[in-house]
């Protein structure tokens, strides 16, 4: 990457700086069944044909050579038959590992049996119901590559192909510490009190983007024991919302400069979220500090931890598609707004001020939209936590 200044670098620029400093973590081994939504650390073979054998594709009858056929037994799925003669046949179902010499499988309802002889023919002539070995994949096939996303489907996949356990990256952990004397942990907002919401957010952010939350904190706004929790902290990212600005009670940045932090990006050119802080502290633990306005934080989140996560997960930054924005949009800075998606038309949400959560609750997507006047297209950044 070109060197780019550190200090309220582009929102671009800041994405790659968090993804460059990051470090791919090692593998670990785990049961294919608990390694849904994990990431694979290495290619994925198939361990043998798929299917393995000749497979009857319906309940019916497999047949050789010319008919009509003595029927002469039956394989069912869980069994198997190697070998029979011409003209005769096999009352098989679906599934049924078939010999190699069969012909076609008659369905069961274009059979006619009389008397253990069967007679009849395809329903669909250009198919012979019959699948080949390797059909799907062959030995050593490559069924999914490294750094893929281990959804139900290929968890399946990997299973069906021989796997009991598969390589995935460990998992970062993330300790998210919410700042801030106005918040409340539970019941109303009122004068002098808010809400704690991204407490709720925040962990399941991380679930979706690919860590593992080892622990929530709340801080008042007071040096010592913000420098205490950080200090305390072992997770490989430690998340920090509010306390990002530059005020009398802000102490995000004197707590990592008295810790002997690296900021790695000190203000993002972009909003919401400017006044965001990326941070690496000696021990190699990455600092990310978050806006405590909801939407900005997710914003940041989406900048700064996403990338850090991806990164020590294997995963490149995804590529940001273009989109034809509903209205014309005019900004100074790179401006990252929720919006809803139908066709190739993003539309702005309603509610979409910085400590507003409600445009974001049902938005499609971030649209990103670079500096300038009128403005018609944008680039779509994809929420993590939107299927």
């Amino acid at each position: 990457m070109a060197t780019v200044d550190t200090h309220n670098p582009e929102w671009d620029d800041a994405r790659l700086i968090a993804h460059m400093f990051a470090k791919e973590r090692p593998s670990e081994t785990v049961p294919v069944s608990a390694s849904i939504g994990r990431i694979l650390a290495s290619d994925l073979l198939a361990k043998s044909d798929l299917p393995p054998a000749h497979t009857s594709m319906m309940d019916g009858y497999a047949v050789r050579g010319e008919g009509p056929w003595t029927i002469v037994g039956e394989v069912h799925a869980g069994g198997f038959t190697a070998e029979y003669a011409d003209g005769q046949a096999l009352r098989v179902s679906t599934g049924a590992h078939i010999p190699a010499s069969t012909d076609m499988v008659i369905q069961e309802e274009a059979a006619v049996v009389e008397g253990g002889i069967i007679s009849g023919s395809l329903l669909n002539p250009d198919r012979n119901n019959v699948r080949e070995p390797g059909d799907e994949a062959r030995l050593n096939d490559l069924v999914a590559g490294a750094r893929s996303y281990i959804n139900p489907v290929i968890a399946s996949l990997a299973a069906s192909a021989g796997h009991d356990q598969v390589a995935v990256f460990n998992q970062p952990t993330v300790d998210v510490i919410v700042t801030g004397d106005e918040l409340i942990p539970s019941g109303i907002s009122h004068p002098g009190a808010i809400r704690d919401s991204l407490s709720v957010q925040i962990p399941s952010w991380v679930e979706y983007i690919g860590g593992i939350t080892t622990g929530t904190h709340r801080s008042n706004d007071a040096l010592n024991e913000l420098l205490s929790i950080i200090s305390a902290s072992r997770a490989n990212i430690i998340v920090i919302t509010g306390g990002s600005a530059h005020g009398p009670r802000d102490f995000v940045r004197p707590a990592l400069n008295e810790l002997g932090a690296q900021l790695l990006v000190d203000e993002v050119n972009s909003k919401p979220g400017h006044p965001a802080v990326l941070a690496l502290l000696p021990s190699g633990q990455f600092v990310a500090n978050l806006p405590g306005n909801p939407l900005a934080a997710a914003v940041t989140f989406t900048t700064l931890v996403q990338p850090l996560v991806l990164k020590m997960t294997g995963r490149e930054l995804p590529t940001l598609a273009t989109i034809t924005l509903s209205e014309p949009q005019t900004t100074k800075v790179t401006r990252i707004m929720p919006v809803t998606v139908t066709g190739t038309i993003a539309t702005p949400t309603e509610f979409r001020g910085s400590a507003m959560l409600r445009g974001l609750a049902f938005a499609d997507a971030f649209a990103v939209v670079s500096p300038g006047v009128d403005v018609t297209h944008a680039r779509l950044l994809e929420l993590p936590w939107r299927p």
